[in-house]
């Protein structure tokens, strides 16, 4: 009984630590960085969603999230005094 309880209580916790990490990276450090995308590209990038050929949505935003959490990084390290 111990066995299936430890089983369903690491699978609720590796649940709510992908949720967290989906709604960090894809929400906070996409909004993040969005903004500093559109600065830095003078506001081409990043293109609105748009379907291709198949009927896929190209995603677009994973250059936004990779600089939002690279802002979140930065500021982290200079909370942390690593830029003092």
């Amino acid at each position: 009984m111990e066995d299936i309880v430890g089983e369903i209580g690491k699978g609720f916790f590796r649940a709510i630590g992908y949720l967290l990490a989906e709604v960090f990276f894809w929400f906070i450090c996409y909004w993040t960085g969005w903004p500093v995308c559109k600065i830095i590209t003078l506001g081409k990038y990043p293109k609105p969603k748009r379907a291709d050929q198949w009927g896929q949505e190209q995603n677009s935003g994973l250059w936004c999230c990779l600089l939002g959490l690279a802002v979140w990084i930065v500021i982290g390290l200079y909370l942390l005094g690593a830029f003092s």
